[in-house]
């Protein structure tokens, strides 16, 4: 994975420097937090310390040769089943520092790490990447301008599959359509752009120079770019030849008094349209760039669809989006958008399929055009919301339980020997490295738990109590050194970001130390194995004295992952999950050419599973309320954008043959894994765990077609041989009994298990299909 990750990091940063050579100028940006916080889900308070303030620092040396700092005195978080204590790290202001970041925001709020826009900020060696997608646009940010640019113009389809004559991935080669700036920004006594806040929706940046200033807010699925000038003398840099300005050819020297519009066509048959609310007098400066003297008042670029003037942006150009936050009931989800400027004929603003699959028509409007594309996630679709606001409606949530949806028939059980499998299972030796990662010895954890469930039902044990008491003891001691943070590479707290991270990484320098826990890779993936299990342990062990030590120890892990409290100084909201997008991102504090990523849709969905049994088996009715309506939003999201059904329309026609995506980054698609380009690889990640919420997110329908059309050919499945050797089979065979139990139960008696995998559970899970 090391090896897949380095090699990824030195092509993309080749490509983005051979793509951004001739880039012009640089820019910045502003963030706003909103004055108005949503009526969101409150976890219990929380405190930084007793007396208020951090305590010092001292160093403490942890195993190996790299010296440490971390604070002696330990800090108290304070949760709804007690107090947690962690050390206090300030390692990330080595380890992965923030840049391009306000000082007045560093060490005053929580940093979020895996938002969209995360490339801005995150640490970066080679300062080279520096773009974001917003779709339809991207915006690179650089110190003296901002470059934007639509990236399905420039896709490039690459390698096959090796399903038909599918491409293995498709990415869009970077580089900026227009560029924006002012005049004096470029001065060497100016600010260059930054990031200076954001909220749930977007994020702001700005550039300035005696107290006068340029700044923009980026927002997911904004129909305009706009810049936003007090003072400053803007300017508008085509990255292309402008042949014709409001349809007329262009001329060097030609004035543009008192301009609202202006149309330029490029040549290369792009059309941008640039609106100024106030007018504006332009002057065409040379064959690619627009300036005006000092302007107060806001800039605007769109891009006309293939044959159109832009006329269709008129009539809502003065609109402006400026954020917005999410707000959540029961089984809806609002994005209330903040606005500026003349909006009587409502925001234009583009949604993706999911959200007109959902969306409450009362709150906005499908207009015909303009017709754009995201990146990587489809057709985007024009929505008019005259009160700024879109509702997206989900009234039926995800069932969200313990034990199967159907009992197992007792004849597929006594077929199964699945008690004697687990005892089999629960008997053997649990092991977890005291040493080890918090992904495996979560998976491990959640495995271990689960034979506790099989045990607690009498469906599978009848009247025996024995399984269940032996496996509570035995799951009572593998929890202890998690609850106890007593591993070699414990958590801790850091106090750059905000939020719980191993400090593994900083014991050994290195930034993918467990998937690069420690610089928020994969903390859904990671800590949601530790939510399920914990969710479990208290469903099948409720006397334990230690269940209120556990579950203080996974709220803060509940809290650093999807924290819905916006007053909360310790932990970002939501650092993990795009309300926009409906899916999580993996990938943290550092950045990545081809931006934000999300590999693992299924152990995605494992923590939003784990956070709706927690929530409601420990009586947390706030808890269990959110991870549920987060469970159905993430499970729509994955069958529309990572799962494809022959009847799906979204992706392109190209990659539908393959199935699943593999990685989705916000420039990149791409057919295989971090760890692997083996087919069942590719697939198998996108099932593990399994749980009786799987099926609802991979139908009966997708399971078929993959195991016909791709899976049953691989050699995994062809070969016995080869499948009683590999224990991915025991994966894609788990899956495979969703559409033939029986055929699956034979196999699964014969293969080997993956590591987070028993074979009783991989039995009882497959004989409680319907056939």
């Amino acid at each position: 994975m090391a090896l897949a990750t380095v090699l990824l990091v030195l092509y993309s940063a080749l490509r983005l420097l051979c793509s951004l050579a001739s880039a012009p100028l640089d820019l910045a940006w502003t963030l706003h937090r909103s004055s108005a916080p949503p009526p969101v889900v409150a976890f219990a308070p929380a405190v930084v310390a007793a007396n208020g303030s951090w305590p010092p620092y001292t160093l403490v040396a942890y195993p190996g040769t790299r010296v440490v700092s971390y604070n002696t005195t330990p800090l108290t978080v304070t949760t709804s089943f007690g107090g947690v204590v962690y050390n206090k790290t300030c390692n990330e202001t080595w380890f992965a520092p923030p840049r391009n970041l306000a000082s007045a925001l560093r060490h005053k709020v929580p940093i979020p790490t895996n938002r969209w826009w995360g490339n801005w900020i995150a640490y970066s060696e080679n300062h080279t990447d520096v773009c974001a997608w917003a779709s339809p646009y991207a915006v690179c940010l650089f110190p003296r301008s901002i470059g934007v640019w639509y990236p399905p113009a420039r896709r490039v389809f690459g390698n096959f599959s090796g399903i038909g004559d599918s491409p293995e991935y498709y990415y869009h080669e970077i580089a900026s359509d227009v560029v924006l700036s002012a005049k004096e920004v470029n001065k060497t006594d100016a600010t260059p752009f930054q990031v200076v806040g954001w909220d749930d929706l977007g994020v702001t940046v700005r550039a300035s120079r005696h107290n006068k200033s340029v700044q923009a807010t980026v927002v997911s699925g904004m129909a305009y770019f706009t810049a936003t000038f007090a003072g400053l003398s803007p300017l508008v840099r085509a990255n292309h030849t402008i042949v014709r300005v409001n349809g007329r050819n262009a001329s060097r020297g030609a004035l543009f008094s008192n301009a609202t519009k202006l149309t330029l066509d490029f040549n290369n048959s792009q059309t941008w349209v640039v609106y100024a609310s106030p007018p504006v007098t332009w002057k065409l400066t040379s064959a690619t760039d627009l300036r005006a003297a000092a302007y107060e008042g806001h800039i605007r670029v769109a891009l006309a669809p293939n044959g159109s003037s832009g006329a269709e942006y008129d009539v809502h150009a003065d609109c402006i989006v400026t954020g917005g936050r999410v707000e959540l009931a029961p089984t809806t989800y609002s994005f209330a958008w903040n606005t500026t400027g003349a909006c009587a004929a409502g925001l234009l603003h583009f949604g993706l399929r999911h959200h007109v699959d959902t969306l409450d028509q009362a709150t906005a409007t499908e207009v015909t055009a303009p017709r754009l594309e995201s990146s990587t996630r489809g057709a985007l679709y024009p929505l008019v919301s005259l009160k700024a606001r879109w509702t997206l409606k989900e009234p039926t949530l995800l069932p969200a339980t313990f034990l199967p949806r159907v009992s197992a028939p007792h004849s597929r059980l006594v077929a199964a020997n699945l008690t004697g499998n687990l005892k089999a299972d629960i008997l053997s030796n649990w092991t977890m490295e005291s040493n080890g990662s918090y992904y495996f010895n979560g998976k491990a954890a959640q495995k271990y738990a689960s034979l506790c469930l099989m045990a607690s039902d009498t469906n599978v044990v009848g009247r025996a109590t024995s399984y269940l008491k032996t496996c509570q003891r035995k799951l009572e001691k593998a929890l202890t050194p998690f609850i106890d943070n007593s591993w070699t590479y414990p958590l801790v707290y850091d106090g750059l970001y905000r939020g719980i991270v191993s400090s593994q990484g900083f014991a050994e320098n290195e930034t993918y130390a467990d998937f690069g826990n420690t610089m928020y890779n994969d903390h859904h993936y990671h800590y949601g194995y530790w939510v399920t299990a914990a969710a479990i342990a208290n469903y099948v062990h409720p006397s334990w004295a230690r269940l209120p030590a556990l579950n203080a120890r996974i709220e803060t892990l509940v809290r650093d992952v999807a924290n819905a409290n916006a007053s909360d100084p310790l932990f970002p909201t939501f650092r993990a999950f795009d309300w926009y997008k409906g899916h999580s991102y993996s990938h943290g504090a550092t950045a990545m050419t081809d931006g934000k990523d999300q590999e693992s849709s299924s152990e995605d969905i494992n923590f939003h599973y784990g956070l709706s049994l927690f929530g409601g088996v420990t009586q947390r009715a706030e808890i269990e309320t959110l991870g549920r309506l987060m469970l159905t939003l993430n499970a729509r999201a994955a069958q529309t954008y990572f799962l494809m059904e022959d009847a799906s329309t979204v992706q392109h026609p190209r990659m539908r043959p393959n199935k699943v995506l593999g990685i989705i980054f916000d420039n990149k698609v791409d057919y295989t894994t971090w760890f692997s380009n083996e087919t069942h690889c590719i697939h198998g990640i996108q099932m593990l765990p399994t749980t009786p919420v799987t099926e609802f997110v991979r139908t009966k329908t997708f399971v078929s077609e993959e195991w016909t059309q791709v899976l049953s050919k691989l050699p995994i499945v062809t070969n016995v041989t080869l499948a009683r050797n590999n224990t991915w089979a025991s994966i894609l065979y788990l899956n495979y009994a969703r559409v033939d139990p029986d055929a699956a139960l034979k196999m699964l008696a014969q293969v080997p298990m993956d590591d987070g995998l028993s074979r009783s559970w991989a039995l009882y899970m497959a004989a409680s299909q319907d056939h």
